[in-house]
């Protein structure tokens, strides 16, 4: 089958055929749609996601570009050929040392272009090829730590929405689209509305109100004299809804010396041709994966659980659809605040 390079050199050339043929290029070929090809369309459909979501997609997809031996979106349409694709790509995941949820993560992220791309349940072929995983134990970020990631925040807007992820334990996008209009009080309490606006739709697509503290109310009122009007409580500098907090995030906590030093990352770094770079936490700002925005929830659900807050209003403050989801989100206390417990006669 001939095709049309748009190459203008000769070593252009040859390197556009040598793609061409490993299917790594966008071409439809009597019909069939390229890997390249269902991936460039399903990252132009996400390109509107955070940053650091695209560049994660943007990665794992050419790493599987990279990783087998199928050239095009069809060969899934057989769910034998398509688990024996996915079987591969696992295997060459795990040989090269990678964990569980990270296989798992990639693979998903490979689904989901598929679906995009037009395969039939593509979840079905690898539901039983997943690894375990253990279920991860809560971390809720103790006194001292909260008391050094605070205190290495200088820029006062970001110390503002830190402190609103942390007394609300909203999600990113509930704090992104958070508007002042959805400040509220309630039966004399102040309270922060979650609801449906343009451009964003709750989780469950439930409305709920939290509780907040004089805190943070006091402190919302001396951030709102820096943001020049705005409907927004976080806007950006083009005044739309802030979407870079992890970023922003993870880079304070590895200010405040808490990155574990012990993880290793891979980014694509360059701006024409990018290069895949291992990164260690211990000197890589955002490498370190004890750090994520969703601890701040699951410390501030921690907290008001040990103070007496009932499970119930938990599940409604944090807007979860399932008690069971609201129980994984609660740390396991220190052995010296269940010592007198413990230590104490049953009769």
């Amino acid at each position: 089958m001939w095709h049309r390079l748009s190459a203008q050199t000769f070593e252009a050339a040859k390197t556009e055929r040598d793609e061409i043929e490993a299917g790594k290029v966008a071409v439809i070929t009597d019909g069939r749609v390229t890997l390249k090809t269902a991936v460039d369309q399903f990252l132009e459909v996400k390109k509107r996601k955070n940053e650091s979501t695209v560049e994660n997609y943007t990665y794992i997809l050419n790493e599987i570009l990279g990783k087998t031996s199928a050239k095009y979106v069809d060969e899934f349409n057989d769910p034998k050929s398509g688990r024996r694709i996915f079987v591969d790509f696992i295997d060459t995941l795990e040989k090269d040392g990678a964990a569980p949820k990270t296989i798992e993560n990639k693979v998903m992220v490979v689904v989901f272009m598929l679906r995009e791309a037009g395969i039939n349940k593509p979840f079905r072929m690898v539901k039983d090829l997943l690894p375990t995983i253990e279920e991860e134990v809560p971390e809720p970020y103790p006194e001292d730590e909260l008391k050094k990631i605070f205190a290495a925040i200088e820029d006062d807007r970001v110390y503002a929405a830190i402190m609103f992820f942390l007394v609300t334990a909203c999600r990113e996008k509930e704090v992104a689209f958070a508007r002042w209009d959805d400040l509220k009080i309630i039966e004399g309490k102040p309270h922060y509305r979650v609801q449906a606006k343009a451009g964003f739709t709750p989780k469950n697509h439930t409305k709920r109100d939290i509780q907040i503290n004089q805190e943070l109310v006091e402190l919302l009122a001396a951030h709102r004299k820096s943001v020049n009007g705005s409907e927004w409580i976080f806007p950006n500098r083009d005044g739309q809804p802030d979407g870079h907090f992890l970023r922003k995030f993870k880079r304070i906590v590895f200010k405040a010396g808490l990155n574990c030093g012990k993880c290793r990352t891979t980014r694509l770094e360059g701006r024409y041709t990018k290069t895949v770079v291992e990164k260690r936490c211990k000197d890589y700002s955002e490498g370190c994966e004890k750090h994520y925005l969703h601890r701040l929830r699951k410390t501030r659900a921690t907290f008001w659980h040990e103070h007496g807050v009932s499970l119930r209003t938990i599940q409604v403050w944090l807007g979860h659809a399932d008690l069971s989801t609201t129980q994984k989100y609660l740390g396991i206390q220190n052995p010296k605040e269940t010592e007198h417990v413990v230590a104490k006669p049953m009769f």
